[in-house]
């Protein structure tokens, strides 16, 4: 039954005919535009039923959002509003009519899709998010679930959000708003973030519900990861296009939804995982708040980089004492041209002893925040000697520490600095993919409050 005092304070313009969603605090209606006699969606939300301020934040910035889309499979935006009673305040967000069936409401009626079937579904989902993710600001949608996606007599797929607010949010200890639909979304997205690759897992739940008709929540996992191989016969290739799209780390998923629209089309090769950590590495990594925290420990002797190094301090010294020795025996010393080579010579080794000891002995913190600036911290025997802070980090990059050593190393239009010395190639190929990853555009977190 339609709420009689919202009927009387907006039947001037809108006729109410039937209710198409219902949560804790909102509905969505079907209505007719008096002005223009078009069907119409109308989402109400209620203040007096809300629980507290953040169901009303997200409805007005779902308002603004809407506003600002032009996209034929996403509702056009109306008109947003508020109309006040004595006992309540209702908030209003108008769009034009996705006309269909949502795909849940479509299993559930007992429609079984073909594969094919899925992966135009599948492909139609990421044009949309394509679009909203090449907006400036990029539009994460966040609640990607077969509820939100309306179907229509033709196979057209519209993104929509007809769920009330109460079933797309809640608040978790701490006072972190998690915004999604269990089930449905990623983990980080319990942790209050959200990346554009956030989307892609919620299009790989989808398409889990589409292909097996089962909550994904209840599908089992391994090593966090949904493990659907037994639910569902698909050939290796989408297979593996799914699993991608349901890798627990973003930054292991694909980074664009263009880029999963070339591999599910072929017209590109499913990319090569990020590398790893590898099992031996005793480095900490830490994402939080939008952050990452880099703690790498002093190494010693432990990997091959340093160990050639010593080794190399050592043979290059030990050369230079021998012959700083016969020198000093035969008087060679007392030529300006040796003394100049054997000055030069001595620098070197020194430069190297001075590299091999803070290369390996270092205690070295680096910390990158979400606009893209790193301050690296640099610990000797617990005494701090260095702290670099750089601004719009552009590059990172391996450079040739010695001819048998590489480090990795940090840049910036004006700055560069070294933050890892002497680890070894597995080590410098992971730290190298987590480092891009987090300050590479596509995967930018997006704080939610």
């Amino acid at each position: 039954m339609i709420n009689a005092f919202v009927s009387k304070n907006i039947v001037k313009r809108y006729q109410l005919i039937d209710i198409l969603g219902r949560g804790g605090v909102g509905i969505t209606y079907l209505s007719r535009d008096l002005e223009t006699d078009r069907i119409v969606a109308i989402k109400a939300l209620s203040l007096k039923r809300a629980k507290d301020w953040k169901a009303i934040e997200l409805f007005d910035r779902e308002a603004k959002i809407l506003s600002q889309l032009n996209h034929p499979a996403i509702p056009q935006y109306i008109d947003s509003f508020q109309l006040d009673t004595e006992i309540d305040r209702q908030y209003y967000i108008v769009q034009t009519l996705a006309e269909g069936q949502s795909l849940f409401d479509a299993i559930e009626s007992g429609w079984t899709p073909t594969i094919n079937e899925v992966k135009d579904i599948a492909a139609q989902v990421l044009e949309i998010l394509t679009y909203l993710h090449t907006l400036n600001p990029p539009v994460i949608h966040r609640d990607l679930k077969p509820q939100n996606l309306i179907r229509n007599d033709d196979g057209k797929i519209y993104l929509v959000d007809f769920g009330a607010v109460q079933d797309t949010y809640y608040t978790v200890t701490g006072g972190s708003t998690v915004v999604g639909t269990y089930g449905y979304m990623a983990p980080e997205q319990f942790r209050g973030q959200a990346y554009l690759s956030t989307d892609l897992y919620g299009l790989g739940t989808t398409l889990l519900y589409l292909l097996t008709g089962t909550d994904p929540g209840v599908l089992p996992q391994k090593k966090l990861k949904i493990d659907f191989h037994d639910f569902v016969s698909l050939p290796s290739d989408f297979a593996n296009w799914i699993d991608r799209l349901l890798e627990p780390e973003p930054n292991r998923r694909f980074r664009t939804a263009e880029l999963a629209l070339d591999v599910l089309d072929g017209r590109s090769n499913l990319p090569t995982l990020p590398a790893q950590q590898p099992p031996y590495s005793k480095i900490k990594i830490d994402r939080s708040e939008g952050c990452l925290s880099i703690d790498i420990p002093p190494i010693g002797l432990s990997t091959l980089a340093s160990r050639r190094l010593g080794l190399l301090v050592l043979a290059w010294n030990g050369l230079l004492f021998i012959i700083l020795f016969y020198s000093l025996t035969l008087s060679l010393f007392l030529d300006p041209a040796k003394q100049l080579f054997f000055i030069s010579f001595g620098l070197v080794g020194l430069s190297l002893m001075v590299k091999f000891l803070y290369g390996s002995f270092s205690r070295v913190v680096i910390y990158f925040d979400a606009d893209r600036e790193v301050t690296v911290t640099k610990y000797l025997f617990s005494n701090k000697y260095s702290s670099v802070k750089l601004t719009n980090v552009s590059a990172i990059v391996n450079f040739a520490l010695t001819p048998f050593a590489r480090s990795i190393q940090v840049q910036s239009k004006s700055q560069k600095c070294s933050i890892a010395q002497l680890l070894t190639p597995a080590e410098n190929n992971w730290l190298k993919s987590e480092i891009i990853s987090f300050i590479d555009f596509e995967t930018a977190a997006l704080k939610l409050g």
